[in-house]
């Protein structure tokens, strides 16, 4: 279907038109990513992102072709399933840890929208067991989200608390965008979000846009008026992340039993900057390691139906015997400097996981490369690096000698 031309020839392939054909008799059909008349065009050029008629989708499509990669048409309705390799995985003696298909409130997961799919995925599949029908309440998010020092230690991982954040996010799922419409609160705030991200628009520009569209809708929407409020609707959707100060030598930490000290304990330096007269009680580090926490992460690869299947393929395509419940992790290391070569002379270390689970070809896709924190400067850390990795080493280890829920 997505061969265009004939070999030798510029005429184009029949089976390529009557294969655009039934793609588009296929969208039609689903109504609800449709926009009155109009579906998304998948040519290459407009890249799902327009709506047009059916006749100018045909068009688009025979003369552009299909944008690369869409074999899987989720921009028009149909499920995302993750599909990388041909035979199926095979039977091992162990039981395979695949998120479980929980009915919930929305049905099967099978039943659910796009939307409804997204919060169950990042849920998973515990929260909806736990709580088969859940009431609106005010969310409260298990994981500092104000910037806190914070470490590993201070909070559980367990699924169980995780669930409660999801309450706002299961509201916005089901509340209409007003009263009548189709779209959802999440849905409608998750599409302008994406536009922002696609077309990298400012804040102040989302703030406008917003507004103009508030204007438009009828008075009892619910449609946030700006980007702060966006980003307090869907943030629970995402993973947290720890702001852990650091010497601006690389000699500590301030976390754990050290959290409460002003200077370094190895060199004398000073934790803080100076402060400004104006506000003496404002405190800025010298240097913050921003850490992104590993089990969260592995937890959602569990919860998600859509990636559970595929974290045994390691055990599922070897000859000897191996732990299917095993978690294969390679990390890897490299420096950046974010303000290029116009800046003053600044650079940032990354450090990225990748779990090996995974087959090799979905191993090495970027949404499977984790950044797991990215080191200050003002340089290279050298034989200093294990000090940054103090927060990640002791997370490996909890995995390694307790385990946890996912």
């Amino acid at each position: 279907m997505y061969e265009k031309y004939l070999p030798g020839n510029l005429s184009i392939w029949k089976e390529y038109e009557n294969g655009v054909r039934e793609f588009i008799n296929w969208a039609k059909d689903q109504q609800t990513y449709m926009n009155g008349e109009k579906i998304r065009c998948p040519c290459h050029k407009c890249r799902n992102r327009v709506f047009k008629t059916t006749d100018e989708v045909m068009f688009d499509i025979c003369i552009k072709g299909f944008m690369e990669g869409y074999y899987k048409w989720t921009a028009h309705g149909e499920a995302q399933v993750i599909e990388y390799y041909d035979d199926p995985p095979a039977p091992v003696s162990v039981e395979t840890p695949v998120a479980p298909n929980v009915a919930t409130h929305w049905g099967d997961v099978e039943q659910m929208n796009w939307d409804q799919r997204m919060v169950y995925d990042a849920a998973g599949p515990h929260f909806f067991s736990a709580h088969p029908n859940p009431e609106p309440v005010g969310a409260c998010s298990s994981f500092p989200t104000d910037g806190t020092e914070a470490g590993p230690s201070s909070y559980s991982y367990d699924v169980s608390r995780l669930s409660d954040q999801f309450f706002d996010v299961v509201r916005a799922a089901d509340q209409p965008l007003y009263n009548g419409c189709d779209e959802s609160q999440l849905t409608a705030v998750a599409r302008l979000v994406n536009i922002k991200a696609e077309n990298n628009m400012s804040e102040r520009c989302y703030d406008q846009v917003s507004q103009w569209t508030s204007d438009l809708l009828p008075r009892d929407h619910t449609l946030p008026p700006d980007y702060y409020n966006t980003k307090k609707l869907i943030r629970d959707l995402g993973l947290p992340i720890e702001k852990i100060h650091a010497c601006k030598n690389g000699c500590m930490l301030y976390w754990k039993d050290d959290i409460g000290l002003e200077y370094c304990k190895f060199c004398g330096d000073p934790r803080y900057k100076p402060t400004n007269d104006r506000n003496p009680a404002k405190k800025s580090p010298y240097a913050v390691l921003r850490y992104f926490p590993l089990i969260p992460r592995l937890q959602r690869l569990y919860a998600s139906p859509a990636t559970a299947k595929y974290m045994t393929w390691h055990a599922c395509h070897q000859t000897e015997e191996v732990e299917p419940r095993n978690v294969r992790l390679a990390l890897c290391t490299d420096g950046f400097a974010p303000h290029g070569q116009y800046g003053h002379t600044y650079s940032c270390w990354s450090v990225i996981l990748t779990p090996y689970n995974f087959s090799p070809r979905m191993c090495m896709k970027p949404e499977y490369m984790f950044l797991t924190m990215v080191i200050p400067g003002l340089s290279n850390p050298k034989r200093c690096i294990d000090i940054y990795l103090e927060p990640l080493i002791k997370e490996l280890l909890q995995l390694w000698d307790v385990g946890v829920l996912c």
